[in-house]
């Protein structure tokens, strides 16, 4: 269940319901679309399945957006029944999939012309894309061919699903998700500064399989000065992009940082100064440089989404990020490791920082949805209630 919670999964307990027909089916096309978490973005996740009900509900065909670019869910599960043998029976059959059938062409040609040239009566889709080129057209299309059609199996936990994708092509915004590693007490260092390591080998390693699911890890420029961490997945899959925030001009030019490697591509959104000059000669690095010391984070993730394409963020910290994210209402989400450990100490750095809130009736409230250990380490998913 912990790994369902990477994308928050709410319909990670689907599998211990009872479910009708319809719904049993487009579970499965969840199940396939998470083969491609991390892949298909800024594209959504989607899976495809292909019934013949008087067969007994026999499956003929499955398949999933694997990559961007690559052929789309419903294409696939046409493709692998036609490979398994069973063209002739398209025509009897029902194409499940937890998205609207696309109606354009973009980097592959239109899902429903397949759909209709094959000759599948009766499409079932989770629900419409909030892409306005295809939302309800696809359908239309559909309709208008003679093909079957029935919208809104499951829609909430669709939508949950491709959350990444839903706010980056709505709000041209990415999804932003808090990660916190912190002691019982709400420490994520000592008053020294020593924070190796807070949470178990088993928690950071589902921390790197976090970053090849999430388009980019950010982190504060300070993080960057006392931790130099290297923000990539460590060899569990693909890297994030890199995103530091704050004064460039707190780095050294003559210290290594692991930022800089040639692993991922590095932005930094860094005030003006002198040092931009040396960091700009790295490989892969792109400096975003303002005449404010704070930049705003609403124009910092527009950037990311807009320039980037980047349609999901993970934040790392420092307490100073997370809480100018959560007063300026940037955080969507988040997932918190708490290690069965009492750190103490007045100076010792906590996972919010800031000015904090003057009164109790002032403070930000969050939705907690799921509870569980990972190891000795208790993890906590949550949604900001802004």
């Amino acid at each position: 269940m912990i790994y369902q919670n990477i994308i928050g999964d709410k319909e990670v307990n689907l599998h211990q319901k009872s479910l009708n027909k319809d719904e049993q089916f487009i579970v499965r096309c969840f199940d396939l679309a998470k083969k491609a978490l991390g892949y298909t973005s800024p594209n959504p996740i989607v899976g495809a399945v292909i019934v013949v009900p008087e067969l007994n509900y026999k499956i003929i065909g499955e398949g999933y957006h694997t990559a961007y670019g690559k052929p789309h869910a419903e294409v696939e599960a046409i493709n692998n029944a036609i490979k398994r043998g069973y063209k002739n029976l398209l025509k009897k059959s029902v194409l499940y999939v937890n998205l609207e059938p696309c109606c354009h062409y973009g980097k592959t040609p239109p899902c429903v012309d397949k759909i209709i040239e094959v000759g599948i009566k009766k499409v079932v889709c989770a629900m419409y894309d909030v892409n306005p080129i295809v939302r309800k057209k696809g359908i239309k299309k559909l309709l208008d061919a003679g093909v079957d059609c029935k919208v809104g199996v499951l829609e909430k936990e669709a939508k949950e699903l491709n959350k990444f994708y839903i706010k980056w092509m709505t709000k041209k915004l990415p999804y932003v998700t808090l990660k916190v590693a912190s002691s019982l007490d709400g420490k994520i260092a000592t008053y020294t500064g020593d924070s190796k390591w807070i949470t178990s080998q088993q928690a950071r390693k589902y921390v790197y399989k976090l970053r090849t699911i999430y388009d980019a890890v950010m982190v504060g420029i300070n993080t960057i000065v006392v931790d130099n961490p290297r923000l990539t997945s460590h060899q569990n899959g693909r890297n994030p992009v890199r995103v530091v925030v704050g004064d460039v001009s707190k780095l050294s030019v003559k210290k290594k940082y692991n930022i800089f490697s040639n692993d991922a591509k590095t932005l930094i959104f860094t005030k003006k100064n002198k040092n931009i000059k040396f960091f700009e000669k790295f490989e892969n690095v792109k400096i975003y440089s303002y005449d404010t010391k704070l930049i705003p984070f609403n124009l910092i993730l527009s950037v990311l989404a807009k320039e980037h394409n980047i349609s999901s963020v993970l934040v790392e910290g420092g307490g100073e990020t997370i809480w100018n994210l959560i007063k300026e209402k940037m955080v969507d989400d988040m997932i918190i490791f708490f290690a069965p450990k009492i750190v103490g100490g007045k100076d010792a750095k906590t996972w919010v920082e800031g000015d904090g809130v003057k009164y109790i009736k002032d403070a930000y409230n969050i939705d907690i949805y799921n509870i569980e250990f990972l190891g000795k380490d208790l993890v906590l998913n949550a949604k900001m209630k802004y």
